[in-house]
């Protein structure tokens, strides 16, 4: 499958899965922050690889990263990035400004924005497909693009090169950030999802 495999209508289905899944994560960020926040359409595409670290700046960008495996009838690797300085917005907003940096705090909410997020998309897939999902807890790294990615993608061993993308902004009065949410799918037991939910994959 390569990243022209997508019909229109079948990416704007894998849109509203993102939006009921990143809908479900903004409300509950929303009481986090104490603030309401507004949320961008949320862009899908299928990408490659190699063009992931170019999304936030290139290789050497520093990003934060929460990953996760979903296990259930079909597992697949959840990935919630943010850039270095999205990631210390929301620091900044869910510590009331005691703190902007990277310590014990900082990562124990950076590593609950990317829990929160990745079980929001889960809920939806399972709510449209009756699919039942757990997710592992969540890691957080933080580091340059390019090597969080490359030891990530090493990991989930996959069978070829193409991830599903989900990227969004959040923003409220005080805070913006950008979120990129990836699915890294074995895309041979991915496409049982696709079928339930109406479409079918070009090969």
């Amino acid at each position: 499958m390569d990243k022209n495999s997508l019909k229109p209508e079948q990416i704007d289905i894998l849109k509203e899965i993102g939006n009921i899944g990143m809908g479900n994560a903004t409300t509950s960020l929303s009481k986090m922050l104490e603030e309401k926040i507004k949320m961008d359409v949320p862009e899908v595409s299928l990408i490659s690889l190699s063009e992931v670290p170019e999304l936030v700046g290139g290789p050497e960008k520093p990003v934060a990263v929460v990953f996760s495996k979903a296990l259930g009838e079909v597992s697949f690797f959840i990935i919630f990035l943010m850039p270095e300085h999205s990631a210390l917005n929301i620091i900044k907003a869910l510590t009331d400004g005691e703190t902007n940096e990277f310590c014990y705090m900082g990562r124990s909410v950076i590593r609950e924005v990317g829990n929160i997020v990745g079980a929001a998309y889960l809920s939806a897939l399972s709510f449209l497909t009756n699919y039942t999902f757990k997710q592992t807890p969540p890691i957080l790294a933080i580091d340059m693009a390019g090597a969080i990615l490359g030891t990530i993608f090493a990991e989930a061993d996959l069978a070829d090169d193409t991830l599903l993308l989900i990227k969004t902004i959040l923003n409220t009065e005080l805070t913006d950030f950008e979120g990129y949410l990836f699915i890294v799918p074995n895309w041979e037991k991915f496409k049982s999802i696709v079928e339930i939910l109406g479409l079918e994959l070009e090969e």
